[in-house]
């Protein structure tokens, strides 16, 4: 999807497997060079973030910033009740979609194998680079159909701007909010901390005070000195 170090806010909203409507929305955080991070937030279940470096990865909830190792076989859960899987993060991270089918002898560009992948086997697309229907079969026996539509340029990527998802239990849609360059995180002034200037005046106690009391302390010992000596 990209190969360039980028920020992307996506929504999506569903009707699962339970008959019930469920929304997520996720800043993934891709970074060409180093871990990826997605952070998740859920409506009906705990948020978390999920960072990953290709050959490990784990997730870390917002209460007590607990952290839960993961293994390649707890990428087939789903991310909180929505129909995404872990492994949909992990491919998006690692971009392990696009390999040929090396098990055919005839290659066919238009169907993919996917890489270090437990949940999905296989990707068929109906055209390259920019694929309107896509459909992606695996473990759970039930082929997703996707639908993509409106592909533009985020900060010199091509991405869908909005993707339906479906298959026989359950549908929904994501949509992309926003793209830009991880170089507009860091430019960001909102990103970083500001001291705060002091407007008070400064006290005494980091003034004059010291310098008053060298004067009064020895004024105050000769008139004892003299009440004592009488």
């Amino acid at each position: 999807m990209t190969n360039s170090s980028i920020i992307v806010n996506i929504n999506g909203k569903f009707v699962n497997e339970e008959r019930n409507r469920t929304s997520v929305s996720i800043e993934w955080r891709h970074h060409s060079d180093a871990l990826d991070t997605f952070f998740v937030n859920l409506n009906d279940s705990p948020s978390f973030s999920y960072i990953t470096a290709g050959k490990f990865r784990y997730m870390e909830f917002e209460e007590g910033k607990v952290k839960r190792q993961l293994g390649l076989h707890h990428l087939r859960e789903n991310i909180g009740k929505t129909p995404l899987k872990l492994d949909d993060l992990e491919l998006l991270a690692n971009g392990y979609f696009k390999c040929p089918d090396s098990t055919k002898q005839e290659i066919n560009n238009n169907v993919l194998a996917t890489a270090a992948s437990n949940t999905w086997w296989s990707v068929v697309v109906d055209s390259l680079p920019t694929p309107e229907k896509v459909v992606m079969r695996g473990v759970t026996k039930k082929p997703r159909y996707f639908s993509l539509a409106n592909w533009k340029a985020y900060a010199g990527e091509m991405l869908p701007t909005l993707a339906s998802i479906s298959s026989e239990d359950y549908s929904g849609s994501l949509w992309i909010q926003s793209a830009y360059p991880k170089k507009a995180l860091e430019a960001d002034p909102l990103q970083k901390p500001v001291k705060p200037k002091i407007l008070l005046p400064v006290p005494k106690l980091f003034g004059k005070i010291t310098v008053e009391g060298e004067r009064k302390i020895p004024l105050i010992l000769k008139l004892n000195q003299k009440l004592l000596s009488e």
